[in-house]
């Protein structure tokens, strides 16, 4: 779904990030089982997929920088004959290298003999492994594995993690992956609407979340993350996903969800009222969580610190509690609001970033205040993907319902 060129470009970025006499190496991961002879479906780590396209596990892609010339090789792994004849993957040397457009791809028995460290004299003084920060570290993946080797053999040589340098190049975005974040965007809104449209009491959240699921397979789109339909009380566990409580009149029930294409995310979350009105006392909180999504968009422009973001959200609801005699203190929106109030967003939901780092045009982020109140049964949260553009912000997911009228006039037609 993404040009050669979009990764050729971005080889371009890493090439300039190696030191002279380096070699770098980013590893495509490995798949995992599930349970028998079922696999987990295999996702390229991020970086390795932002490279090269290639979407295949075991993969290796290997940059060596030395006397001024580069050189760039594609190790994968032979498809044996299960998987050609039980999951129809089969290619070659050639299809990849067309595929990609990388010019020279070898099979993985290559690639020591390859690596210019062996057997040779050289001038090689850098080794960059790529490996994200969350990794855990007892439990090491390839690129870990294969980095502890290199520094065990070769410990005079100055090993480098090009993690944070990829994460701040995967910042801002290109008009490919814009486009991409679009049609998720565009999916997720159609989703959503054809949830909306079919909400009623009495319903279990899995069927509500049933509806969702609908769309997005029909596009044959992925899901970005697994979705959260929490209705009740359900909706002050940040991260509920059991969806299978029964729905009652009165309810409020809160979606955090996404749909992902062509890799990347979207991620909108929305709260609305299972019978189709807000209580009043439902509007008035709603109405909180919204002023502070709308006032941190307002602030959303080249140059604001994305960091300072979530307190605008924060100060404003506080205000507005205030007014509703629900705290005294502005201090005391802690008891309520618990979250981080947005994320960036691209191959990850939630992406790697420089959190503190002052916005650029076509930066990707979402903003997603919220509310709970656990005495009450309540959890708002209201969420939207975000493009930063040169006069501010779009907000791709603009166009779901949001606004109490909106949604309780979308409701009653349905």
């Amino acid at each position: 779904m993404i040009s050669q060129e979009f990764h050729r470009s971005r080889r371009q970025l890493y090439q300039e990030l190696l030191k002279d006499n380096s070699i770098g190496f980013v590893f495509s991961g490995e798949q995992k089982e599930d349970r028998g002879d079922q696999m987990f479906p295999f996702t390229p780590y991020a970086n390795f997929y932002y490279l090269t396209g290639f979407e295949q596990p075991k993969a290796i892609f290997m940059a060596v920088k030395e006397r001024g010339n580069y050189q760039e090789i594609l190790f994968i792994d032979h498809p044996d004959e299960k998987k050609q004849r039980w999951e129809g993957i089969s290619y070659t040397k050639e299809s990849v290298r067309a595929e990609t457009g990388i010019a020279q791809v070898e099979y993985l028995e290559k690639f020591i003999s390859s690596i210019p460290l062996f057997g040779r004299k050289n001038l090689i003084e850098n080794i960059y492994v790529d490996i994200a920060n969350w990794e855990e570290g007892f439990h090491q993946n390839p690129a870990q594995q294969f980095a502890a080797k290199i520094q065990s053999s070769y410990p005079y040589m100055h090993m480098h993690n090009t993690f944070q340098q990829m994460s701040l190049m995967r910042q801002v975005k290109c008009p490919e992956e814009i486009a991409l974040h679009r049609e998720a965007c565009r999916i997720t809104s159609e989703g959503v609407r054809h949830m909306l449209g079919n909400l009623n009491p009495g319903m279990y959240e899995c069927q509500a979340e049933a509806y969702f699921d609908f769309v997005l397979k029909s596009h044959n789109a992925a899901h970005a993350f697994p979705t959260i339909a929490a209705s009740g009380p359900n909706a002050c566990v940040l991260h509920y996903v059991s969806n299978d409580r029964k729905m009652q009149e009165g309810d409020l029930i809160l979606f955090d969800l996404g749909a992902e294409w062509g890799h990347y995310a979207s991620d909108v979350s929305r709260t609305y009222p299972v019978s189709g009105k807000f209580t009043q006392q439902q509007k008035e909180l709603y109405e909180v969580v919204l002023k502070g999504l709308e006032a941190a968009i307002a602030r959303t422009r080249p140059g604001q610190p994305k960091n300072e973001l979530q307190n605008i959200s924060k100060d404003v609801m506080a205000e507005e509690l205030l007014k509703l005699g629900i705290i005294q203190e502005k201090e005391e929106i802690s008891r309520y609001y618990y979250h981080g109030s947005g994320h960036y967003i691209g191959l990850y939901t939630h992406d790697v970033g420089d959190e503190y780092a002052p916005l650029e045009v076509d930066m990707m982020f979402t903003l997603e205040p919220g509310l709970y109140f656990q005495e009450l049964g309540i959890g708002i949260r209201i969420e939207d993907t975000i493009l930063v553009t040169s006069d501010g912000c779009q907000v791709l997911s603009g166009d779901i319902p949001k606004t109490v009228e909106e949604i309780e006039a979308f409701m009653a037609k349905c």
